[in-house]
Order: C-alpha cells, then sequence, then structure tokens
C-alpha cells in the first residue's frame, strides 16, 4: 500500500463470523443482472483454482484498464457463478471474496461516497441485514485512492472496499467475508483487498 497519512489498511471485520450503484439506479441496476445473466455468453462455467501471481483483468474503458494479481495460493475461482468483468466469487478455505465491476451511466460521474451508499443499498437488497459502516480512505497497492468499511449482517461480518478507476469511467468493489471465517482467517488474506492496479492503456 503506498504510504499516505489520509490512507489505512482496509478494516478488519468488527467480530468472528453482488455489484453497486449510485442513488436512483441500484434497483433497476439490480434488475438488470438478474434479467441478463442468462443470456451471457460470457460466464464462466465450472471452478478452477487461481495460482499465486496470477494478475487477472477486471473491469476496463477506453483508457483504464484494472487488474487484480493474487499474492498466495489457495484462491479458487467459483467460475459457475461468475462473470467476466462484472462478477468474480472467490474462496480460500472459509474466506470469501466478491469482487464487482459497475459502469455509471451518468454523465458526470459519481463520487467515490455516492458510490459507497449505492453499494451498502445493493447489499441490502441482496440481504436486508447488511450494513456498511463509515467509510475510511484507503489505498491501492499502485496507489489508487479508495474507500473501506467493516460489513456486517446477521450471518457473517467482514470488509468492503470500492475503488473508483482514475477516469471515473468505472468502479470496482471488492467484499471479504465467510460465515466460517474467523477474524484471523481474514486477516490472513485481507492483502487481496489491496492487490488491484489501475493502468492506462497508453501509458
Amino acid at each position: 500500500m503506498a504510504p499516505g497519512t489520509d490512507a489505512q489498511r482496509p478494516h478488519a471485520p468488527p467480530h468472528a463470523g453482488g455489484s453497486w450503484w449510485p442513488p436512483g439506479l441500484a434497483v433497476g441496476a439490480v434488475a438488470v443482472l438478474v434479467t441478463a445473466w442468462p443470456l451471457l455468453d460470457r460466464v464462466l462455467p465450472g471452478t478452477e483454482p487461481v495460482r499465486s501471481g496470477h494478475a487477472l483483468a477486471v473491469g476496463s474503458s477506453e483508457d483504464v484498464e484494472a487488474e487484480l494479481t493474487f499474492r498466495r495460493d489457495g484462491w479458487a475461482l467459483r467460475t459457475g457463478t461468475s462473470t467476466a468483468e462484472r462478477v468474480y466469487h472467490f474462496s480460500r478455505g472459509p474466506a470469501e471474496l466478491t469482487l464487482s465491476t459497475v459502469t455509471p451511466t451518468t454523465a458526470v460521474p459519481p463520487t467515490a461516497p455516492e458510490l459507497w451508499r449505492g453499494l451498502d443499498r445493493t447489499l441490502r437488497a441482496g440481504d436486508g441485514s447488511t450494513r456498511l459502516g463509515p467509510p475510511d480512505p484507503t489505498r491501492a497497492e499502485d496507489g489508487t485512492r479508495g474507500l473501506t468499511g467493516t460489513l456486517t449482517s446477521d450471518t457473517e461480518s467482514g470488509t468492503a472496499v470500492l475503488y473508483p478507476s482514475p477516469d471515473g469511467r468505472f468502479a470496482v468493489s471488492m467484499t471479504l467475508t465467510g460465515r466460517d471465517a474467523t477474524r484471523a482467517d481474514l486477516a490472513d488474506v485481507d492483502d487481496v483487498l489491496t492487490s488491484i492496479t489501475f493502468t492506462r492503456e497508453d501509458a
């Protein structure tokens, strides 16, 4: 993580233990995903291991591409429930990582706090007991600024992070949880929450 007084590590969960949009767009966007997923030919079948050091392209715009790199072995991609450059589900032991990418449709890109509120509403749409804590600044390993906060529900707790792309054309969120995961289990793999890089394609 790049140094800085206004950034910190992603929040650890407070106890053991889909995708998102800015205001006014969450319900419609969820409906689009529910109806469109069966029609997409990019849904990845099966389950496969993710080797250490592997960089996975998780989102892009005309000028910027985002990649997530796994720094340790043991992660597996649940390809049967993942859609390329939209939603990815990973697991490592009891820890579960969900990564979502969204492209805002507004003329003016939403701010990070607006995206955070949209993520909160969308997570609640999937589980009404889910709550995000107030966000704090964080940074990806390439220095990209983001937000981090705790995630809690009736069944699990963990950490959420959000990174708007440098050009504002898309954003990436990740949640690290696990019903059977302890705080130590999640802390052991939370480096994945900052292991994302945004690269300008003309760089």
